[in-house]
């Protein structure tokens, strides 16, 4: 920090105090409970680390004879050796800054300026983070997938359950759901949130930036399924994601073997735009008039979502702005 300001020094202080509490709260990916596979290597030099992975094997014989060679009577000669492969994640820096002039300190109260300054900043890193995850949870990189046929067919990173009721909408851009295991992921920090403060004397002002250094990779792209709904608030409705489409991804999860947490339950983030189609065809409100469950409150419908819906699919379920969105949709 470079500055002689009393009262800026006052306000960095408490910034700094608030910062990673504020951006603890605001991220989602670096979440233990989303992505198990967690390392901080903010100690240590360089920005990469490999993360070893042990490849398939094959089941065990349930019967070998008397004597018999094990390895012979038991795998194939592809598999007769123990091999690791590994995954590569780097770092990243995120980064975000807001100005705070003189006058903002002498007119405004000193806890507003505070307040502002530390959720501008720990939410704008946190977004990124989480925008980079999502993406990287797609298609093992952080640029988002350019149309929808990178997840189909051949080299298609993860799978999109409903490629064949989403094309009904081809004229309309489509979000991207996921449905996960806790382990197709991992995450390492570089850089905890960090604030930086400096004069800007020409204007009379004083320059925040708040930033964090962290990384994603796929661990297992099998592990993870994606549910596209046609983007937007209110979107024809029979169109998009329906309750239907997230029970076969999870049916597809468990077939792949994909670990669930501790309680058995897979993760899924969705839009705002998705969880508004499921609570229609959960009330039968808007163009599904499906159910036979009634009308309910929001709050009632998110009950029912959490409750009796996510112990029968095995979902945890989860909101996210940060989803890839109107993704071409050339399925």
């Amino acid at each position: 920090m470079a500055t002689t300001s009393s009262g800026i020094s006052d306000l960095y202080t408490n910034v700094v105090q608030d910062l990673v509490p504020f951006y603890d709260a605001a991220v989602l990916l670096p979440n233990p409970a989303l992505i198990v596979n967690s390392f901080n290597i903010s100690s240590s030099a360089g920005d990469t680390i490999q993360v070893p992975l042990t490849d398939a094997w094959t089941a065990a014989n349930s019967s070998i004879a008397e004597q018999a060679d094990i390895l012979d009577a038991n795998v194939s000669n592809a598999d007769k050796s123990f091999t690791t492969s590994s995954v590569t994640l780097q770092a990243k820096k995120r980064a975000a800054g807001t100005y705070v002039t003189e006058e903002s300190l002498e007119d405004g109260q000193f806890s507003v300026v505070q307040q502002g300054v530390t959720t501008r900043l720990s939410r704008s890193i946190a977004q990124a983070t989480d925008q980079a995850g999502f993406k990287v949870m797609l298609n093992n990189t952080e640029t988002a997938p350019t149309n929808g046929n990178v997840l189909v067919g051949t080299g298609a990173n993860v799978e999109l359950v409903n490629q064949s009721t989403i094309n009904g909408g081809a004229n309309g851009n489509i979000d991207l759901n996921v449905v996960f295991s806790n382990e197709a992921m991992t995450y390492m920090d570089k850089r905890l949130p960090t604030v930086k403060v400096q004069d800007d004397v020409q204007y009379d002002r004083y320059i925040f930036t708040g930033s964090v250094r962290n990384g994603f990779a796929q661990l297992r792209p099998g592990f993870i399924k994606a549910v596209a709904s046609l983007n937007g608030i209110g979107a024809n409705a029979s169109l998009t994601c329906s309750l239907n489409d997230f029970a076969i991804a999870v049916a597809k999860l468990r077939d792949a073997s994909a670990p669930a947490d501790s309680s058995g339950f897979y993760y899924a983030a969705v839009t705002p735009g998705c969880e508004l189609s499921l609570a229609g065809e959960l009330a039968g409100f808007g163009t599904l008039n499906t159910s036979t469950i009634g009308s309910l409150s929001d709050i009632g419908n998110r009950v029912l979502l959490e409750s009796i819906i996510s112990e029968g699919l095995g979902i945890r379920w989860v909101r996210s702005n940060n989803l890839v969105e109107n993704v071409t949709n050339t399925i």
